[in-house]
């Protein structure tokens, strides 16, 4: 379909492929199923670009980069070898979706089940269900998706019953990979460029015996007896799905009318890493969290490591984007799809975010600036600290309640917004090369007295609040502050 600047167009997945040189980005319904999207999208570049193999790894990447777009040779020869595979409703092996679940299966699980934006569960009430509470027909394109949500980010709890190896009906799974994280993608000027900066390089690579594969690729059916551990990039990014679907379509295939959503397993997945978060040593992986704007684990991003009680991570993928030359990564974008979310049915928020052009100061590439990144971030999360201190204080002495401040819950999404722009300021160096000082207590001192504005008309508000208001501005004892 034809499209210009700025406009978006219905594509399958090989011409996204073929066309993602003239591409943004990748334009889906929500962050879940656009961060499912792009790890599907980039095994398949792995694919077609010889990406999955390690050898000339770097210097492959490179051609390709300079290259500026896949080759449409490759990619039709790959999809020609995989003809009917990527059919949402092919008989046999219908795409990413176990056709076993109709016999299986005691019950389906309805239309309603499947989009997690509507009622089910203990999920908000979006849309309206039918009499029959199933939910009705949907469109094919929103079922696409919501296939893509449930494989890559389903919850845990009950499901359709099925059938175990052993004769017993089970309907208990587990919580897909990415479920409640939030997951971070190098961003290139175009969808291509992009997705092979998505590829993770070799030494990343899960180093399991057997073939890598993606679901569609293998001969067989799956055993659900033996969930497979990944081997590489390909069966990494797409073979980690704790549930399984079925769609069944109506007779001319443009609408959904019925689904099968279950357990894909009957024993847990082997561990692996996904190399798009930022891990820690204890807990697992970084959670999404939608109070929490995205600059304030930029260090996490640009260093290796972030030293602390719990040290983090940053995703794998960075690794090999360390290894461009640095007036490449300059140009380049972070990305974030938080799904705030429990592990279990409820679904709080899911956000996306874009960062500035900031990989060139990736530690290896500028050591200096990913210094100042951490520093400026951590004078950031002090001066909130701060605030939130002086804010308690002054709730206390106006109300006596030492207990709970509503102040606090409010003011820090401001303050938190407010400072980005001064984030970034003191991150970005001007045209000389000079970082300027970030003004974060300012914003602080502003947001305080915003929120408190109301209780400092009374005598007993005033005193609480300019007492407060001191303590926050008062230097710590034995050290000088830069005025700000």
């Amino acid at each position: 379909m034809r499209g210009g600047p700025g406009e978006s167009v219905v594509l399958g997945l090989g011409e996204v492929l073929r066309w993602a040189h003239l591409l943004e980005h990748v334009d889906c319904p929500d962050p879940a199923s656009e961060s499912a999207l792009l790890r599907v999208l980039i095994a398949l570049t792995a694919r077609v670009t010889g990406l999955d193999a390690a050898e000339d790894w770097d210097e492959n990447r490179w051609d390709v980069l300079e290259a500026g777009r896949l080759d449409p040779g490759r990619i039709a020869a790959y999809f020609g070898q995989y003809a009917g595979r990527f059919d949402l409703f092919d008989a046999e092996r219908p795409w990413l979706q176990e056709p076993r679940l109709a016999g299986e299966c005691t019950g389906s699980s309805g239309t309603g089940r499947l989009v997690m934006t509507s009622p089910s569960g203990n999920n908000h009430v979006w849309w309206p269900l039918d009499k029959g509470g199933l939910g009705g027909p949907i469109p094919v394109e929103t079922a696409a998706f919501a296939l893509l949500t449930w494989l890559f980010a389903g919850p845990s709890g009950t499901a359709a019953n099925r059938r175990r190896s052993d004769g017993r009906n089970s309907h208990y799974t587990v919580a897909g990979p990415i479920r409640a994280l939030v997951s971070w993608f190098p961003a290139g000027r175009s969808l291509a460029e992009t997705l092979v900066l998505g590829v993770p390089s070799p030494e990343t690579w899960p180093t399991n015996p057997g073939r890598d594969e993606a679901p569609w690729e293998t001969e067989q059916l799956p055993d659900p007896r033996l969930p497979a551990a990944p081997v590489g990039p390909v069966s990494l990014l797409t073979g980690r799905a704790a549930h399984a679907v079925l769609l069944k379509p109506d007779a001319d295939g443009a609408l959904v009318t019925d689904t099968w959503v279950t357990w894909a397993w009957e024993n847990e997945l082997p561990e692996a890493e996904d190399p798009y978060v930022i891990r820690r040593d204890e807990g697992g992986p970084v959670r999404a969290n939608s109070a929490r704007v995205a600059w304030r684990d930029l260090d996490a991003l640009l260093l290796k490591t972030v030293p602390g009680k719990t040290p983090r991570y940053r995703p794998a993928v960075l690794a090999s984007v360390a290894r461009l030359p640095r007036a490449t990564a300059a140009g380049l974008r972070l990305r974030a799809y938080g799904l705030h979310q429990e592990r279990r049915d409820p679904e709080t928020a899911w956000f996306t975010a874009v960062t500035p052009p900031v990989l060139g100061y990736l530690e290896e590439l500028d050591e200096d600036g990913a210094a100042a990144v951490s520093v400026t971030r951590a004078r950031a999360e002090g001066t909130a600290s701060g605030l939130a201190k002086a804010l308690r204080a002054a709730w206390q002495g106006f109300s006596g309640d030492s207990k709970v401040c509503p102040w606090v819950d409010s003011a820090l999404p401001v303050y938190w917004s407010e400072a980005e722009a001064e984030f970034w300021r003191a991150v970005v160096p001007d045209g000389d090369g000079v970082r300027a000082w970030p003004a974060f207590q300012k914003v602080a001192v502003r947001v305080f007295d915003a929120v408190t504005e109301t209780a400092a008309l009374t005598p007993r508000g005033m005193q609480a609040v300019e007492e407060a208001r001191a303590a926050m501005l008062r230097p710590p004892k034995g050290r000088k502050t830069k005025q700000q």
